[in-house]
């Protein structure tokens, strides 16, 4: 089956059906608001990357790593902003990145990066309608090794996404065309007393519902911005789960998810175990089967963990 919308066919991402019962589980986390730490407010205006977990959730991950349980980050971040929490937890598995639409091991040479991309062609008509391009002041758009952004000298957008170390950056204008279809794109917003971010959201919704997924991001630094991520409505972290659960061989009866956002919900109906945090929107605990006891910053992931498998 090909997607009409992503042009990649979408066979590998349906569990194999010759999955044998296994004793081990893929246990699947969300990274911010998850298994990290919230980061502190002067962080935040200082755009310092958060990487910090409780030292609960790494011993909780690494003894079940060593019991043969399967571990794997899925992220809306890219991967140059997830590697070093990869290698804290010790993690050698598949990782998935841009909510799914990147899935990769960075351990095994011969595995075949998965990567989804959307049609270009809906791109550049997303990015010239009136209703947003008068509210946007900046926009990153990430292609392979390649990211495209309207203002390069925009600091606190190259720090706050990680730009400036990250691949090949190429400064574009409002009217550039893209050359190949993106992975992901994210808005930067300036609300005016004009804009309601719920009617542009049901606006895009109407006019891309069968094309594109619309999030607004939380930035917690109190600046008078607002970021809209826009992904391929075909691929989302519930399908990276069943990806990499067949990957490994692993039912889905045996998968286990955590997640606070919504681009988590997909994820967590995907597992048979969905695990909303304590700090998650009632929104996202509605789509769960069970929430945590603690929160993130109390290391909630571990502490459910602990007890779900009697470590």
């Amino acid at each position: 089956m090909v997607n009409k919308n992503t042009g990649y066919k979408q066979e590998k991402y349906f569990i194999n059906p010759t999955v044998v019962q296994s004793p081990y589980w893929l246990i699947t986390v969300d990274l911010d608001g998850t298994l990290l730490k919230t980061p502190s407010k002067e962080d935040l205006l200082k755009n310092i990357p958060n990487y910090d977990i409780s030292k609960k959730n790494i011993l909780v991950l690494k003894k079940l790593i060593n019991k043969g349980h399967k571990v794997a980050i899925v992220t809306g971040r890219p991967w140059r902003d997830t590697e070093e929490i990869y290698k804290k937890i010790g993690l050698r598995t598949v990782v998935a990145n841009y909510n799914g639409a990147s899935i990769h091991n960075p351990n095994d040479e011969g595995f075949i990066p998965y990567t989804s991309a959307m049609n270009r062609k809906y791109f550049d008509g997303l990015l010239n309608r009136t209703s947003i391009k008068k509210f946007y002041k900046n926009f990153v758009i990430e292609c392979y090794e390649t990211t495209y952004i309207l203002d390069a000298k925009d600091k606190d957008f190259l720090n706050k996404f990680h730009i400036h170390y990250g691949p090949k950056v190429i400064e574009i204008s409002k009217d550039f065309s893209l050359p190949i279809n993106p992975q992901s794109l994210i808005f930067k917003l300036e609300p005016t007393k004009n804009f309601n971010k719920y009617n542009l959201l049901v606006e895009l919704k109407r006019k891309y519902a069968e094309t594109f997924l619309f999030r607004y991001w939380d930035t917690l630094d109190g600046k008078n911005f607002l970021y809209l991520e826009v992904n391929t409505k075909s691929i989302t972290k519930g399908s990276a789960l069943q990806f990499i659960a067949s990957y490994y061989n692993i039912p889905v009866a045996n998968t286990i998810a955590f997640g606070d956002g919504e681009n988590d919900l997909e994820m967590l109906e995907a597992a048979n175990v969905g695990v909303a945090m304590k700090n998650a929107s009632d929104l996202v605990k509605s789509h769960a089967k069970d929430v945590t006891n603690l929160t993130n910053d109390e290391g909630g992931v571990g502490d459910y963990l602990e007890s779900f498998f009697k470590l």
